[in-house]
């Protein structure tokens, strides 16, 4: 199984709808698009999208899919808010078959805590727009290999 972490495009610092509101700034648009070439550029072709609900994270990942081949929806989790904990997320990646290929995008800290959980190792910096592509090389526990890093 492959998992791609992607933080969300910069987003705007304030929203009449608060921080769930927040939607992307234009560099956040572009960081989203860029990142969505880079995966096409490595032949990235999830068979699934997961987001967090919050407005810029379900917009870097509509950005990112576009340019990708995925006839899917993307789907927003109420598990990947910024500090959900990261037990839902394993599940639910443990629950996938061995070919699934699954970007999930969501929000600091949650994306740096999944990534240590993932590579048994402290990741603490993940910044916006930025993915990690992972190979998942065992479910029990949930492990995985770095593949690859946007930008490198």
């Amino acid at each position: 199984m492959r998992v791609t972490l992607i933080r969300h495009g910069d987003a705007i610092t304030s929203s009449p709808l608060g921080d769930p509101g927040r939607p992307l700034s234009i560099e956040g648009r572009r960081q989203a698009a860029a990142t969505g070439r880079a995966l096409a550029e490595r032949g990235v072709s999830p068979t699934q999208v997961w987001c967090s609900p919050f407005v810029r994270a379900v917009q870097t990942a509509e950005l990112i899919v576009a340019p990708l081949e995925f006839e899917g929806v993307v789907e927003a989790r109420d598990d990947l808010y910024p500090d959900s904990p990261t037990d839902s997320l394993a599940g639910a990646l443990a629950g996938l078959d061995s070919e699934a290929s699954v970007l999930v995008v969501g929000h600091q800290p949650f994306m740096s805590t999944a990534a240590s959980l993932l590579l048994n190792l402290a990741v603490s910096n993940f910044a916006t727009g930025a993915a990690l592509g992972l190979q998942v090389t065992s479910v029990a526990p949930l492990r995985a290999a770095l593949e690859w890093r946007w930008p490198q």
